[in-house]
């Protein structure tokens, strides 16, 4: 028997939910398990990842300790379109898929809220994996558990990410961020946190672009990225944007607009020219289902 976990991509943070908001996109990278009487197989990604030390791998291993699965060999296939180090959940479609797939082992991969925990603890945070397990939009809160929060989106939107050819590493990104926020930063980050999330729920467009304005990472991690200020700017300018944000730790830049906006992506290209030289565009929709399981 086989199980394939097919998990999408994640765009966390959202301006100034920094480790705390996250919503699931159309892109998707897929995982296929199968026991072995005994070693370790790994395809379908570089191979300096084929070994023990694997993500995936890991998070199976994890996974099987929490649900009881015994097993002594394991073969890993791989596939998919989520780019690697690039601020869009690469490394939770990972952990969530090795924690479902030894949960599928014994008919237990649709226990969602365990999945988010043992996820969480391997992550450090639930903002990447909260989506991609549960789906849409989601908040979290980590207290002695994790609580998540499906957010209701009024609106249909568009999310065109903007992917450049560079990576970014989430340790990178994170080793620029301050370790202590000022009262004024604190209460804005607040603030349009509550924004953003009350002009989601109520379609409320006009408090989107406010809404996605942070204070916290995105003016630290922006210089680490060419042209990200340019880019921002341009994007703020642009009336048919609804709201514009650094996708997880970077460097992927997140634009949101109305379905109705067809040649959002073309004007977009148009308005950025040369800045976006050899970057990757993705116009992409809510996923809604998070993770799926099937056995073969």
């Amino acid at each position: 028997m086989k199980v394939k976990v097919k998990v999408p991509a994640t765009s966390a943070n959202l301006g100034p939910g920094f480790d705390v908001a996250g919503l699931a996109v159309t892109l998707y990278n897929t995982f296929t398990f199968e026991l072995l009487d005994d070693g370790l197989e790994i395809t379908g990604c570089p191979e300096q990842f084929c070994n023990a030390e694997n993500m995936t791998y890991q998070a199976f291993v994890e996974g099987a300790k929490t649900c009881g699965l015994l097993f002594k060999g394991l073969r890993i296939e791989c596939s998919g379109d989520v780019p690697y180090t690039r601020g869009l959940g690469s490394s939770s479609t990972c952990i969530v898929a090795g924690i479902v797939g030894a949960y599928a082992f014994v008919d237990r991969y649709d226990e969602r809220q365990e999945i988010l925990e043992l996820a969480t603890k391997i992550e450090g945070h639930p903002d990447n994996v909260a989506p991609a397990i549960f789906g849409g939009l989601t908040v979290s809160v980590m207290s002695d558990g994790v609580t998540t929060l499906n957010i209701p989106v009024k609106h249909d939107y568009r999310f065109v990410a903007m992917i450049p050819p560079f990576t970014l590493s989430t340790e990178k990104s994170r080793s620029v961020l301050p370790q202590v926020l000022s009262r004024s930063d604190a209460i804005a980050n607040v603030s349009h946190l509550a924004l953003m999330v009350a002009s989601l729920i109520n379609g409320y467009d006009d408090g989107l672009k406010l809404g996605f304005k942070d204070r916290l990472h995105q003016p630290y991690r922006g210089p680490l990225i060419e042209g990200f200020d340019e880019i921002m700017t341009i994007l703020e300018n642009d009336e048919r944007v609804l709201g514009a944000y650094l996708s997880g730790a970077g460097p992927t830049i997140m634009a949101v607009i109305d379905a109705t906006d067809t040649k959002g992506v073309v004007r977009i290209k148009e308005e950025l020219g040369d800045l976006l030289k050899d970057w990757q565009v993705e116009k992409l929709e809510l996923d809604m289902r998070g993770y799926t399981c099937d056995y073969e």
